[in-house]
């Protein structure tokens, strides 16, 4: 099964996507590209949450994403979007997502976004919140000592960090995390995997088990990133877990099917 960890859905509420052109501009679209690519499934949010700039439109993108997954049951997984911002109410939404609607994965967090900071005190009861219902994380980091910080203040957080990195430096000390810290997941999708030897470096700081096969679609190609673990020099094994099999594993470990 080929698994797409890190999908943002267009959101009927907004009037623009992240797209550089117009390509998917509605659900509909989004799923037939998916489809079209060879994607099975995907972990996907709507891109209203990312921008939320009130509880209301936090919660309003959930139960976007929510929706979309009784749309295509067989194809989406929804994910929990929340602004820190808003302290009580987003730890509270994280509770109602998982508990209401079935949600077992946050993210993708995405403070500059959203124009929220990972040192409040909002944000630490937010993912305290997740950690204690078993979500996965996955959050946007650039700095990589902050997410060391992380990895380290929240040792009981299971993290996915996505973007390998934009300089042969950066994305050495991106995925050497992975191997500092147990609990640290490496996402593919973005910019990095692009770069001939970084599927290969993450697999080999990570371990097969902890790198997995993510596009950020809508904004970027799906195909573009299964490409390259398809045409990589894994064993069928290994690019097996990659493009997949660990994110069900993840989630079958969280009662998803």
């Amino acid at each position: 099964m080929i698994f797409d960890c890190h999908v943002h859905l267009p959101s009927p509420a907004l009037e623009r996507t992240w797209e550089w052109q117009p390509f998917t501009p509605d659900l509909a679209a989004a799923v037939r590209y998916l489809q079209r690519c060879g994607v099975d499934r995907a972990i996907a949010n709507s891109m209203r949450g990312e921008l939320a700039k009130t509880p209301e439109e936090m919660i309003a993108s959930n139960e976007e994403a929510a929706e979309a997954a009784k749309t295509y049951p067989e194809m989406l997984v929804p994910a929990c979007l929340v602004n820190t911002n808003f302290g009580h109410e987003a730890a509270e939404e994280i509770r109602r997502c998982h508990d209401e609607l079935g949600m077992v994965w946050v993210g993708e967090l995405c403070g500059y976004a959203g124009g929220y900071t990972y040192d409040t005190e909002g944000f630490a009861k937010a993912v305290e919140t997740a950690a204690e219902l078993n979500m996965v994380v996955q959050i946007h980091v650039d700095d990589t000592p902050e997410m060391d910080r992380l990895c380290g203040a929240f040792s009981n957080v299971t993290w996915v960090l996505p973007h390998p990195g934009d300089s042969p430096a950066e994305v050495v000390e991106r995925c050497e995390l992975a191997t500092k810290h147990g609990n640290l997941y490496i996402d593919l999708s973005g910019h990095g995997v692009q770069r001939l030897g970084v599927l290969d470096l993450a697999v080999r700081c990570a371990g097969p088990d902890r790198v997995l096969f993510g596009s950020d679609y809508t904004i970027n190609d799906p195909a573009a990133v299964m490409a390259t673990i398809e045409k990589s020099y894994l064993s069928d094994e290994v690019k097996g877990k990659v493009l997949g099999g660990n994110v069900v594993r993840m989630l079958g470990e969280r009662a998803i099917r």
